[in-house]
């Protein structure tokens, strides 16, 4: 007999019901796993190997892409719960690759089932959909297609992580989002850190890029007065002058491409609604972590439209919805508007959380918190509310105006159910106070913000005030030379100005090492005048590395100003810890963490010195405490391992760096070991990285201070190739300078090749630079490299790029820059020669397979064949290249068919000269197409007066009729000088 037999059968149903109800309630569950999948991809090739000192170094571009696809396998980071999956691709940026809402399919996130790399971020290489992460600087940011570092987590609240990050070199900061699905929630979070590790400020860019699909009635609820641009230019949101319904996707159908940065309402979220799917999503966050909201279109054209097939194969166009910090993503020009650039302030550690979800079957979208969305209107004398929600929701929802109520309704919602009413009510929306239990969705208050939106324009940028505000902002966008230009102006109208002279002295630290005694004079200066100025001291005592009594008097003062305090204090320890004072930095460590909790150099050194001190059970709790909250903080691993000596936790160290460039994290933890004298713990770090140039440049210089032999692996380090060796750091240059070579030539060479970069990435490249010893370089790059530099050296230049043709005729960039060169001063034969030797077998067949060239080669070098044809007259042939050619172009590149146009009517001007007006007329009719093999879709209402007039004028000689001189009157007034070149063709 069963123990429970004795109940009834009704007792059966009541506990069978209870049960399933304790399951239903209970199964909620959150699941990370990690998959391969196989996806059709367009991989990228060819990276750049000669070295480009810029805002980006020490990152490179690629310059291969390819419309013949392959299958690759990737990898895959899935988070699943029973109400949406989301996708991560660790392998591309670390980027959200799409997610889903399970119980209709729906990709509430544009998931992008082909892997197809095109030319539009800083480095080339990048992929449309999903969720890219940016950080640092204006652009898709170096790490897009690149593999990142991860960890994925099971919380203890039953969620589930996985943890994405990198280093961006060029600036030296490092970013993390954890992306965090919930067991019982129909959202996920990116939770964004991002910190400054250095000691001086730099630029300040984040924006995430979200990807969605175009088709289905998009609506974007992005609430809002005005839009600005780039530049910070402003219209009107969400009509424009025309009446037209920007907010509608299908009603941007003219223009070119679309950017608005929406503003003018303070709300916490934005989203876009599907009115043919009666589908929807919304991104929320407070208002302050998020100021930024963009809505980003292709364009409607076959400008925009032919971006469709370059990006994939099946999924249809798509539109970025993005967030960012800041309410513009800020190029240059927008210094002369209200919206200019920020800084990123040193050892700061910024963080924010984003909630990302569906919306189902609310008609539309008007609000959204982390509980759900809505959709309130007014419709035909009626109030109208549909509710999805995305938790589980059982509380009462109201709503009312001026505190009287209109509708209360008790809600009992599971995450993505729906629930509809309405009242009899007319009035406006936007005056509703709405909430749902505690949680405000609506106070019923103004939201417009009536922020300025243009500058006054009778603003003096030659004044004092004007030249400072334009450096300043140049230095936020680290375009030192150029801010250096104008504090250099202002100084020369005012000695004395206090500001300019500090931040000039940090452009010197930062970016002018050679330039320390001038930063030292400015300093002095600016603490003459005001002695208690916090970013004078603070700069004055990062100097001092060895006395701390020193660093104390000038870091004191400037702790005085709470946004120099943690880091001044974080900069005293680390001289406390190079003298081994492990109390005094135990001290300021702890001040430095009192002022700023987030301080990640704190905590790091707080974990140093503590195991310096032989605390080691302490020190193991600090680093895994740092790990919890960190995961891919290396130093902490590292330091886990210093401390246990446990094999598991060196392989588990090696093993957490992912990302591209693994030598260059090993490089940035050796910088710090040597910053606090803690070389033993340098070299054995360095003794665990990827062999590299570099890492066995600077593992030879701790050996020898170490009294090992270090010269020997020196030396080793520069019998290894220098392709893909760029030095960015100047403790590079100072561990170089530290290093004797005096045997070999090439060595020699090497080594002083290598310092010349990192000189070249800290201020203008100065062709004093170059030593003769580099000369002994057999490295084609290398010349190509000194050839940019001395350009305004023609014999130099002639020099440089025959001596890397002699190196490697072979190199397309080689034979692209030489062609270039004998073209512009006066060999074209030569030009032409050397780039048809090139494409020798390409061009008998016309055939890439049969070519023994990659297809971008075959395009890049058969659209420059192209224009030296054109420039030797040779239009027809020309013409003939260029239709043979299947270009995959970079972002808004159109130079082709500018190419391609120009040959047209120059190949028309010859044929009129001939007499052939029907077959000019045909050629121009010619001019005026868009051959999409040349990467370029034809906009809306292309600029074809010259053509027109053209052909209106060889239909007239053809009739024989008489031209009429106002035609010519009125066409002359609008060409600009390069068509009006053109048209003297045909006189």
């Amino acid at each position: 007999m069963s123990p429970l037999s004795f109940l009834a059968p009704k007792q059966w149903l009541v506990i069978g019901l209870m049960l399933g109800l304790f399951q239903a309630s209970t199964a909620q569950n959150a699941v990370v796993r990690e998959t391969t999948q196989t996806l059709t991809t367009y991989p990228f090739s060819d990276p750049d190997p000669v070295p480009k000192p810029g805002r980006i170094y020490p990152y490179f571009r690629y310059d291969g892409y390819t419309d013949k696809p392959i299958l690759k396998d990737w990898k895959f980071i899935e988070l699943e719960n029973d109400y949406i999956k989301v996708y991560i691709t660790p392998e591309i940026g670390g980027k959200i690759w799409g997610a889903y809402e399970k119980s209709t399919n729906f990709p509430f996130i544009y998931f992008n089932h082909v892997v197809k790399f095109r030319d539009v971020a800083m480095r080339g290489a990048w992929t449309s959909g999903g969720i890219e992460i940016n950080f640092g600087d204006i652009g898709h940011a170096p790490t897009v297609s690149a593999p990142v570092d991860y960890f994925t987590r099971t919380n203890a609240d039953g969620s589930v992580s996985c943890f994405l990050g990198a280093w961006d070199w060029s600036a030296r900061t490092r970013w993390m989002v954890e992306v965090n699905l919930p067991k019982d929630k129909a959202y996920f979070t990116t939770k964004s850190h991002w910190y400054n590790a250095t000691a001086f400020e730099t630029s300040y860019y984040h924006w995430m890029n979200a990807g969605f699909k175009a088709a289905g009635n998009l609506e974007f609820v992005f609430p809002g007065t005005n839009y600005i641009g780039h530049d910070g230019e402003v219209g009107p949101w969400p009509k424009d002058s025309l009446g037209r319904n920007l907010n509608f996707y299908e009603q941007n159908n003219f223009g070119t491409y679309k950017s608005y940065h929406v503003l003018g309402k303070k709300t916490d979220f934005y989203g876009g609604f599907w009115h043919d799917d009666n589908m929807g999503f919304a991104r929320y966050s407070p208002y302050h972590d998020k100021l930024g909201k963009k809505i980003w279109i292709w364009g409607l054209s076959r400008e925009g439209m032919i971006w469709e097939k370059l990006l994939t194969d099946n999924d249809g166009q798509y539109v970025e919805l993005q967030s960012g910090r800041l309410f513009n993503q800020a190029a240059e020009g927008s210094m002369y508007s209200p919206f200019k650039h920020v800084s990123f302030m040193p050892y700061t550690h910024d963080t924010w959380t984003e909630y990302w979800f569906p919306v189902k079957n609310t008609r539309g979208l008007t609000h959204a918190t982390p509980q759900g969305a809505m959709n309130l209107r007014v419709k035909d004398g009626w109030l109208k509310m549909d509710y999805c929600a995305v938790s589980f929701v059982q509380d009462t929802l109201s709503i009312s105006l001026d505190n009287q109520r209109l509708l209360l309704k008790r809600l009992d919602l599971k995450p993505l159910e729906t629930v509809r009413d309405s009242i009899r009510w007319s009035g406006e929306v936007e005056k509703l106070a709405i909430k749902i239990g505690e949680e405000l969705i609506a106070d019923g208050q103004p939201t417009a913000t009536r922020r300025p939106l243009a500058a006054p324009k009778e603003f003096d940028w030659e004044s004092e005030y004007g030249l400072y505000t334009r450096a300043k902002d140049l230095a936020h966008q680290r375009h030192y030379e150029e801010a250096e230009v104008y504090f250099t102006k202002l100084l020369a109208k005012n000695p004395t100005h206090v500001d300019a002279l500090v931040d000039l002295a940090e452009l010197y630290l930062t970016k002018k090492w050679i330039k320390n005694d001038l930063a030292s004079a400015n300093l002095k200066q600016a603490l003459s005048i005001d002695a208690y100025h916090p970013k004078a001291n603070y700069l004055r005592g990062t100097v001092e590395w060895n006395n701390l009594n020193v660093a104390e008097d000038f870091l004191g003062v400037a702790s005085l100003d709470v946004r120099y305090r943690s880091a001044a204090k974080t900069h005293l320890a680390t001289v406390a810890i190079r003298n081994k004072d492990w109390k005094k930095a135990e001290e300021y460590l702890n001040l430095a963490k009192e002022s700023d909790v987030q301080n990640i150099r704190a905590a790091e050194l707080s974990l140093i010195n503590t195991r310096k001190q032989g605390k080691m059970a302490e020190a193991l709790k600090l680093a895994e405490t740092l790990l919890y909250q960190d995961p891919l903080n290396h130093l902490a691993r590292f330091e886990k391992y210093l401390v246990t000596q446990r094999p598991e936790d060196k392989i588990d160290f090696v093993a957490s760096i992912q990302s591209e460039l693994p030598h260059e994290t090993y490089l940035e933890l050796a910088v710090l070991y040597e910053q606090l004298i803690c070389r033993e713990e340098g070299l054995q770090l360095l003794e665990l990285a990827p062999k590299h140039p570099m890492v066995l440049l600077w593992k030879g210089d701790f050996m020898k201070s170490l009294g090992q032999d270090g010269k020997s692996v020196q030396r080793d380090a520069l019998k290894m190739p220098a392709e893909g060796v760029f030095p960015f750091r100047v403790e590079d240059n100072l561990m170089l300078q530290n290093a004797q070579f005096d045997e070999d030539k090439e060595q020699v060479a090497k080594a002083s090749y290598y310092s010349f970069l990192v000189a070249s990435a800290v201020q203008t490249r100065d062709p004093k630079w170059i030593k003769k010893e580099e000369e002994e370089i057999a490295y084609a790059p290398y010349f190509l490299s000194k050839a940019e530099l001395l350009k305004d050296n023609k014999e130099e230049v002639l020099k440089a790029l025959e001596k890397a043709y002699e190196i490697d005729p072979k190199s397309w960039r080689v034979v692209k820059r030489l062609a270039e060169f004998y073209a512009t001063n006066g060999e074209l034969k030569k030009a032409i020669r050397i780039n048809e030797e090139k494409l020798t077998k390409y061009l008998k067949t016309k055939k890439v397979e049969t070519s023994g060239l990659p297809e971008h080669e075959i395009y890049i070098l058969g659209q420059q064949r192209a224009e030296l044809l054109k420039q030797a007259g040779r239009y027809q042939e020309a013409l003939e290249v260029l239709n043979s050619l299947t270009i995959l172009p970079n972002e808004g590149a159109s130079g082709a068919h500018k190419l391609y146009r120009e040959l047209n009517i120059r190949y028309a001007a010859t044929l009129n000269q001939q007499k052939k007006y029907r077959e000019a007329f045909a050629v121009l009719e010619q001019a005026e197409k868009w051959p999409e093999n040349l990467g370029s879709g034809e906009p809306y209402n292309p600029d074809n007066r010259l053509t027109w007039y053209l052909k209106k004028w060889m239909t007239q000689k053809l009739t024989k009729q008489e031209p009429q001189p106002a035609d010519i009157t009125k066409l002359t007034k609008n060409l600009s000088a390069y068509e009006f070149e053109l048209l003297k063709l045909f006189q």
